[in-house]
């Protein structure tokens, strides 16, 4: 398994990102002339970052019937976006077709950026429609660690009837040997939606012993049931905003390492859900230092918007690192 990601500090990396994203798409099912649209607009993506930031990330993101491709940066923001989207515009003395291009080329397109902290931007493809129930959205945004071809950290999202199973696997250590464990994790919790996420977390620790192991945390929504379960071993960091203007609650994970060392059972805990809640899980390659009060208006975009912006502003850098966002679905 290759990378489906990338750091861009230098002109190669545009067309290295130009053939991530067209591979993505081809394996995602895309038909010929839209991988053309995101090849184009993840060569717009990586340039931007290049010519407005000197850095940042690509990353690409398949699954739940669709591909996004994130640009995530830490730069000087964007002052007036609706002039960015403009043909013709730039503050950097180039022909400044960028935005615009990736939002002609995208079938949905998002931004969210602040001046003098970054920019993330969205491009979206629909290979079929949303397998989510009620309204539910999730998005991700992954980075894999600097020196690796494959990503230790994993996600998954499985629907069962009008349940959403949401995992995140962080196995130890990065490389090959991380993803195996985060492989396994995550088959375990496919194979398993039909049961509550302390059980999925019970069943994994023999599955993950010949492995090196991992920390992992899983979420259980019944969004028209207003319901969410929550269990996770390890420290993969999970915050729930029951409304987006109110307070964090930050569930705390038992200590431990799937697959390492047996402990006492877990358990579930249960949380009510509708369709203004906001559940943030990532791994430990996102520093947990951060607050979203910091960042005003983040919570009126996309979840893989806001997916982006927590690994482009918190990512250390040096691991693997994995952001998953949920929201919607549920009484409003």
């Amino acid at each position: 398994m290759t990378r489906d990601d990338l750091v861009v500090t230098e002109p190669s990396h545009v067309g290295r990102a130009r053939v991530i994203a067209a591979a993505a798409a081809a394996r995602a099912g895309l038909p010929v002339d839209r991988v053309h649209r995101v090849s184009l607009a993840a060569t717009e993506l990586a340039s931007n970052l290049l010519k407005h930031a000197g850095r940042g990330i690509v990353s690409v993101v398949p699954g739940l019937g669709r591909l996004d491709v994130l640009a995530a940066d830490a730069g000087p923001g964007i002052g007036r976006i609706e002039d960015s989207m403009r043909d013709g515009y730039s503050t950097t003395g180039t022909l400044g077709g960028g935005l615009g291009a990736v939002r002609r080329a995208a079938e949905e397109f998002d931004l969210y950026s602040r001046r003098g902290q970054g920019t993330v931007v969205l491009a979206r493809w629909r290979v079929t429609p949303s397998p989510l129930p009620g309204g539910l959205r999730v998005g991700s945004a992954i980075l894999t660690a600097p020196g690796e071809t494959e990503c230790g950290d994993r996600w998954t999202a499985e629907v069962t009837d009008a349940t959403v199973t949401i995992a995140v696997s962080d196995g130890l250590g990065h490389g090959q040997l991380a993803a195996r464990a985060s492989d396994v994790a995550i088959s375990t919790v496919a194979a398993h939606t039909e049961l509550r996420p302390a059980r999925i977390l019970e069943l994994m620790q023999p599955s993950l012993a010949s492995t090196r192991g991992a920390t992992v945390a899983v979420a259980q929504l019944t969004p028209a049931e207003g319901r969410m379960r929550f269990c996770g071993v390890g420290n993969v960091s999970t915050r729930f905003y029951a409304d987006p203007d109110g307070p964090v609650q930050r569930i705390v994970s038992r200590h431990g390492i799937v697959g390492v060392a047996a402990r006492p059972r877990p358990t579930d805990s249960a949380h009510p859900w509708t369709g203004r809640s906001w559940l943030i899980l990532h791994s430990d390659g996102i520093s947990d230092r951060w607050s979203s009060t910091d960042w005003p208006g983040l919570f009126n975009h996309d979840p893989a918007t806001v997916a982006g912006w927590i690994l482009g502003q918190r990512g250390r850098g040096r691991d693997d690192a994995c952001v998953v966002v949920v929201t919607g679905g549920g009484p409003s």
